[in-house]
Order: C-alpha cells, then sequence, then structure tokens
C-alpha cells in the first residue's frame, strides 16, 4: 500500500503508540488527584505541554488539550466573542468545522460576512480589508486549505483586523498548517489557533487550543475544572502522551524544502499527463490538489486503490456530499470539482513511492477512459 491521503489522516508514529502506551499501562492514575502518583501524572501532563509549546511557538499555559480541532473551532464560535453584537468575519475556504458554526451563528442573528477567494485558492485581501470594520468581533482564516493546500497570508489579516478593529479576536484554523509552514503562531500574532494531532503522526481524539496570553474565553464544557478551569473533563493523558511525541518526531524528520521538491515533481508529472493543478502557488508542499479530464475523482480513486495507492477527493467529512464548496468557491463546477484529487504527504513520505502512485494513478486514469478497466 502506499498511502497518500494524509491530510485526512497520517499513520501514527512508533513512539507516539509507545507514548500512549506507557501512560495507559503504567501511567494510568488521574492527574487530578492529590497523591503522589496522580500528581506525577499531572506533572507529566504538563511537561507534555510544554514540549509541544516549544515546538509550535506559544507559552504551555496558552496551549489547552481538546478531543480534536472540531470542538476548539467550535469552542471559539461559541465562546470566543467579546462583542455579542459585533460582525464575524470568516472566508469562503474555511473547513466545515468553522464554516458550519459560523452558519449556525448567523441563522441567530449575527452578521456573518464570508469572504471570496481567489483563483488561487487564498483569500483576496481587498475583500477582507472591507469586510473587517470597527464593529467585526471576530475574524477566522484558515491557515493552509485542507483542500489545495493554499496558504493564506495570516500574518498580513491579523495586521489589517487590529488597524481596523482593534478589539477583534483573530482565529486560525491550523489543523494543516501547525509545524508543516514552519510558521510560529506566536509570529502570526493571532489570538485563537486550532490543531489536531492526528494529522501529524498522533492518534485521532486529541486536539489543541492556543490562546494568546491575555485573551479571556467562556468555558464550553463545564464541570472539574480542568485545563485551567476552561476546558472541564479528566485530561485524556495517554493521547497527550502521544501528541507530544508526535509533534517532537514531525517536527525532527520534517523537511519542507524535500517536500516542496516531491510536490512540485508529482505535479510535473500529472501536467504533462494533460491533468491540471488547482491552487498550484503558495502552497505548504504538503497538498496537491489535480484536476483529471474526464475522469470522476471517486471513480479513480476507487481503481487506484485496487491497485493499492490510497488517495483523497477532497476533504474526508465531506466524502459523500456532491460538489465542493471550496473548490466551487474557487470558480470550478460541480463536475470539475468531482474530477479533483487530492493527493497528500506526511514528514515521512518515501519519493519513490509517490512518483510510483503518480504513475499508477495516471495509467488508471487512461484505463478508465479507454473502459479497459480489468
Amino acid at each position: 500500500m502506499i498511502y497518500l491521503d494524509n491530510a485526512a489522516t497520517t499513520r501514527v508514529f512508533e513512539c507516539a503508540v509507545s507514548a500512549a502506551e506507557q501512560a495507559m499501562r503504567d501511567d494510568f492514575f488521574n492527574p487530578n488527584v492529590t497523591y503522589k502518583s496522580g500528581v506525577a501524572v499531572k506533572n507529566a501532563v504538563e511537561q507534555a505541554r510544554a514540549r509541544i509549546a516549544d515546538i509550535v511557538g506559544a507559552q504551555p499555559r496558552e496551549l489547552y488539550f481538546t478531543s480534536c480541532a472540531t470542538e476548539s473551532n467550535n469552542w471559539v464560535f461559541e465562546c470566543g466573542r467579546k462583542n455579542k453584537k459585533g460582525n464575524v468575519v470568516i472566508t469562503a475556504g474555511e473547513h466545515a468545522s468553522v464554516y458550519e458554526p459560523a452558519m449556525r451563528i448567523k441563522s441567530r442573528g449575527t452578521d456573518v460576512r464570508v469572504v471570496r477567494l481567489t483563483r488561487g485558492g487564498i483569500v483576496d485581501t481587498d475583500a477582507f480589508a472591507a469586510a473587517v470594520d470597527e464593529n467585526t468581533a471576530l475574524v477566522s482564516v484558515i491557515h493552509v486549505s485542507n483542500e489545495t493546500g493554499a496558504v493564506n497570508p495570516v500574518k498580513e489579516l491579523v495586521k489589517i483586523t487590529r488597524a481596523r478593529s482593534p478589539h477583534a479576536l483573530f482565529h486560525s484554523d491550523g489543523v494543516q498548517g501547525m509545524v508543516k509552514c514552519g510558521e510560529r503562531i506566536d509570529d502570526l500574532g493571532v489570538d485563537f489557533y486550532s490543531a489536531s494531532a492526528h494529522k501529524l503522526g498522533g492518534p485521532k481524539g486529541i486536539g489543541l487550543l492556543y490562546m494568546r496570553n491575555g485573551v479571556n474565553i467562556a468555558p464550553m464544557l463545564c464541570g472539574g475544572g480542568q485545563e485551567n478551569g476552561l476546558r472541564s473533563g479528566t485530561q485524556n493523558t495517554p493521547y497527550i502522551a502521544a501528541f507530544a511525541s508526535a509533534v517532537e518526531r514531525f517536527a525532527e524528520i520534517d523537511d519542507r524544502k524535500k517536500t516542496a521538491e516531491l510536490r512540485n515533481t508529482l505535479s510535473r508529472m500529472f501536467i504533462s499527463e494533460g491533468c491540471k493543478i488547482i491552487a498550484p502557488d503558495n502552497n505548504s508542499g504538503y497538498i496537491l490538489c489535480v484536476y483529471v479530464p474526464d475522469v470522476r475523482a471517486e471513480i479513480l480513486q476507487n481503481l487506484a486503490c485496487d491497485k493499492g495507492v490510497i488517495v483523497g477527493k477532497g476533504a474526508a467529512c465531506s466524502g459523500s456530499k456532491r460538489g465542493n464548496r471550496v473548490l466551487s468557491e474557487m470558480g470550478l463546477n460541480t463536475a470539475e470539482s468531482e474530477r479533483c484529487l487530492r493527493i497528500s504527504l506526511s514528514a515521512d513520505t518515501d519519493a519513490e513511492q509517490a512518483v510510483q502512485a503518480a504513475e499508477i494513478i495516471t495509467e488508471c486514469a487512461k484505463a478508465i477512459r479507454s473502459g479497459h478497466l480489468g
């Protein structure tokens, strides 16, 4: 099997498996009790928090563990607006876990402004500047598109927001950006930043919300007062340990230049076969969205899987829906979006296997067009 759907999820690193196993088997104590064994586990949680913070560019006290980035994103939209009467600005390229919460508060009467994308898949900066005004309470801009890999100029957009609405809070969904982009969270200048472990070689079921020091937010989950009173519920200590281990490992083996070169190699291969690359510029290097003429992505995906190659056809969370909201915002019609494959790499992707996979995919596309699927 050649696995190239890492934007959906990554294979868990062995070091992360070992860290979780150790915590489950030996360090199973509740980190919120006061006896010695529990205190030791609490200290381990804080050490994990500090290890992640050091790599991503944050202070340990600014990171709050959640179940996933979807929870983190919903938390921001439900509780992260100081001015409840102010407007909210998002982009048309947001993941469903931002877009849907935004539409929910819109249904309650909030003025939600959706900023268009350029043909290259990033937010239109001029339209963004026009959407933000002195009454803007919350802004959310995805750091890296989970559909195309396009990287938004978050740092620049934060500056625009601060100039037009100094009291607005700025959130970024960093699921495909954290560690992979080389941009530290504290350098971006955001107030909130969301991430999930399973995009970085960690397990599913653990994520985080970065909350800039000094920013106040109400808890979405109330109860025992864990996570400094802001996220109640006994901490998932095995997965927190695995999260820290995975982030360290990913950062250690990550070679952005090498990954970008591999993505460019794959791009040239597909272009030579008459395909088109969606959002080719300003890309993270980890995601390649390929338009394959005259071939539906679902059929191509299934045939490639039969040949031992696993790729995606857009966000996993919307895999059963027709069309693609983000691609349509970039100017593709439904038929075109249904002919787009998403090939996504990880820090440990083997270059030779990836090239082999691209060859298999193009051969599968030819077979589908000719009707010779045997």
